[in-house]
C-alpha cells in the first residue's frame, strides 16, 4: 500500500469511470518525484468493480447502514456460538430483510443488474459471516467480492437472493392450493425458464469478460504510461547531459583560445629576441 493512505481514500471515494485516470495520475506524479516503488504500488491499484464500487459509496455515505450491518454480524455469530436456535432463525430472517434494506441503500434508486445485485448480496453476507471480511469492507476500498472471501459459511448463512425472500411454512399452509397445472404449459414453461437461464448465463460471461477486457487495457495503459514516464525521465537527462557538454565545450573553446594566445605571445617574443 502506499505511504499515503489518504490519497487511497481519495482514489476510492471517486466516481468509478474517474478512477483510472487519476490513479495515473497519481503513480505519474510519484514517478516523477523518484518515487518508483510508490508508483508501482499506486499502478496496482485495481479498479473497483460496480458492486463494489456501490459498497465503498455506501460506506463513506451512509456510516448508518453500515453500522447495522455490523451489529447484525456480531449478533449473529455470538447466537451461532452459543447455539441459541431461536434467536439465530430471528437474526437470520432479519439478514435476509436487511439485505435487501442494504442492495436498495447501495443502488440508490438506480436500476442494477443481477449480476451486480447478486455480487452485492454475497459482499454483504461475507461482511456478516467474518469479522475480517466486515472489516476489509468498512475501510472502503473493496474492489471486487474475492476482497471479501471467507473460507467458511455457518449453515444457513449461504447467500439467498434478498429479493425473493423465503416463504415461511404458515404461509404456505394458508396459502390456496392451485390447480394442476396443464403439462404442455409446464414443458412450455420450463424450456422458456431453461432459455432464459441460458441468456443470462451468456450475459452474466459476457460481463465478465468485458471487465476482463477493460481491465487488461487499463494494465496496458499502465504500461504504457510507465515507458512514457521512463522516456520523458531519459529526455531530461538527455538535455541536462546536453546542457553540460555544452558548456564544457565553451569552457574548453576559451581555454583553447587562451591557449593560442598564450602562444603566440610566446612566438612573438621568441623572434624578438
Amino acid at each position: 500500500m502506499t505511504d499515503d493512505p489518504d490519497e487511497v481514500d481519495d482514489l476510492y471515494a471517486l466516481p468509478r469511470e474517474e478512477f483510472t485516470a487519476a490513479r495515473n495520475q497519481l503513480a505519474r506524479a510519484a514517478r516523477k518525484a523518484g518515487e518508483k516503488e510508490r508508483a508501482a504500488e499506486v499502478e496496482k491499484l485495481a479498479k473497483p468493480t460496480t458492486a463494489a464500487w456501490l459498497v465503498n459509496r455506501l460506506v463513506r455515505q451512509r456510516p448508518d447502514a453500515l453500522r447495522s450491518l455490523l451489529d447484525l454480524g456480531q449478533d449473529l455469530r455470538a447466537a451461532h456460538s452459543a447455539g441459541a436456535g431461536e434467536d439465530l432463525r430471528a437474526l437470520t430472517r432479519r439478514r435476509t430483510e436487511l439485505l435487501r434494506e442494504l442492495v436498495d441503500a447501495a443502488a440508490d434508486g438506480e436500476q442494477l443488474s443481477e449480476p451486480v445485485t447478486r455480487e452485492l448480496e454475497e459482499m454483504f453476507t461475507a461482511a456478516i459471516t467474518d469479522e475480517d471480511a466486515a472489516a476489509r469492507l468498512a475501510a472502503g476500498r473493496v474492489t471486487t467480492v474475492k476482497d471479501l472471501h471467507v473460507t467458511q459459511v455457518w449453515p444457513g448463512l449461504a447467500v439467498a437472493p434478498a429479493t425473493r425472500p423465503a416463504q415461511s411454512r404458515a404461509d404456505k399452509a394458508a396459502a390456496p392450493k392451485k390447480p394442476r397445472a396443464d403439462a404442455a404449459l409446464v414443458k412450455q414453461a420450463r424450456a422458456a425458464v431453461k432459455e432464459a437461464e441460458s441468456t443470462r448465463a451468456d450475459a452474466d460471461r459476457a460481463v465478465t469478460d468485458a471487465e476482463s477486457a477493460i481491465e487488461a487495457a487499463e494494465q496496458r495503459v499502465r504500461e504504457l504510461n510507465a515507458l512514457l514516464d521512463e522516456a520523458e525521465s531519459a529526455e531530461l537527462e538527455s538535455r541536462r547531459a546536453l546542457q553540460v557538454a555544452r558548456r564544457e565545450a565553451k569552457a574548453a573553446e576559451r581555454a583553447a583560445g587562451q591557449a593560442w594566445r598564450r602562444l603566440r605571445q610566446v612566438e612573438g617574443t621568441d623572434a624578438g629576441e
